[in-house]
């Protein structure tokens, strides 16, 4: 018989901080790049075509000695249900004994972690010297992206949030956005002297950031190849499948680009479209060889450079291994024996 740790949402959240997930994404970008971890073939069933579908992304963590998979259901008519559209769950494994050591729900690991991977892309890449923060999109996601990049660059001291089509939405949205960072940061043990404010001017904004994070839907660019002045960096995660696209291919044609996984991010990433219109040939790097010291990020302040990022399995897996580590050190969730 095998024992089985099983954690709610509610004791993930709990665990699981923008530290730890900073961590638990280098580890999964060095670990795809040294060749550790692998990432194994996307399982895509759509059950009925605009309500409800499901994808199984998996991998296998060398270095941790487990593998594992994120399964992610999306039903539309949930909510008249009374309940959530999206249901996610991570199983991890023991790679010696192939017995199952923790099922968990998935939905806090992915806000963070995705965030987590923005913040990764920035630290790498950006000039150590920015100071101001454009966060496209005011969704949920907007506050985990943030949080991680400004525990990652220290420097930074102004944030401005923006929602390119309806600015008004971003004003409204701003006090729960900053509370929301502020407690993130405070979840970790970070004081940062911040300043917020939401862009009315969208193109001006864009003009005046350092660093742009984007978390959008859209499937028209979004930030012109003008607007970018030398020196910016962007992190992307809104284009996460095929004919999305945030940025105008001409930015992508003249940066620095760089991303999670190669194969990815000229399938469905941000690098989809301008490879197709022939403006991208390749990435620079991966992110992990640049974290490796295998490639070289940054060549100059006035490098414009952008991280699309994509989404990799071995993100949730790193994540729910460190995890699984505090909930083991602090005795949390239900131990039962399969």
């Amino acid at each position: 018989m095998s024992e089985i740790r099983i954690l709610s949402a509610a004791q993930v959240d709990k665990l699981f901080t923008v530290e730890m997930a900073m961590q638990a994404v280098e580890d999964a970008y060095t670990q795809k790049c040294s060749g550790a971890g692998g990432v194994w073939p996307m399982v895509f069933h759509e059950f009925e075509h605009g309500v409800a579908d499901l994808d199984i992304k998996s991998g296998d963590l060398g270095a941790k000695q487990i593998f594992g998979l994120k399964l992610v259901s999306w039903y539309g008519k949930n909510p008249e249900r009374g309940l959530p559209e999206l249901f996610g769950t991570l199983l991890l494994c023991d790679r010696e004994t192939g017995a199952p050591v923790a099922l968990m729900n998935a939905g806090p690991i992915t806000g963070l972690r995705t965030g987590a991977a923005a913040a990764v892309g920035t630290k790498y890449l950006a000039r150590p010297d920015s100071k101001r923060l454009l966060m496209v999109g005011c969704g949920a996601q907007s506050a985990y992206m943030t949080a991680a990049t400004l525990y990652a660059m220290p420097g930074l001291s102004h944030v401005t949030l923006a929602n390119p089509r309806t600015p008004g939405k971003a004003a409204v949205r701003l006090p729960a956005f900053a509370a929301r960072v502020s407690a993130l940061l405070d979840g970790c043990g970070v004081e940062r002297e911040v300043a917020f404010e939401s862009a009315w001017d969208f193109e001006s904004a864009v003009r005046s950031a350092d660093v742009i994070l984007t978390a959008t839907p859209s499937r028209e660019p979004l930030i012109k190849r003008d607007w970018v002045q030398p020196g910016t960096h962007l992190s992307c995660i809104g284009a996460d499948m095929s004919g999305k696209q945030e940025l105008e291919s001409a930015l992508l044609g003249s940066a620095r680009v760089f991303g999670d996984d190669a194969g990815q991010c000229f399938a469905v990433g941000e690098c989809e479209i301008p490879h197709r219109e022939g403006v991208l040939d390749a990435l620079t790097a991966e992110i992990g060889d640049v974290i490796l010291g295998r490639a070289q990020g940054r060549v100059s302040n006035e490098d414009i450079t952008v991280f699309d990022s994509t989404g990799i399995a071995l993100q949730d897996l790193a994540s729910g291994a460190v995890i699984l580590e505090r909930a083991r050190e602090l005795d949390v969730g239900l131990v039962t024996e399969l």
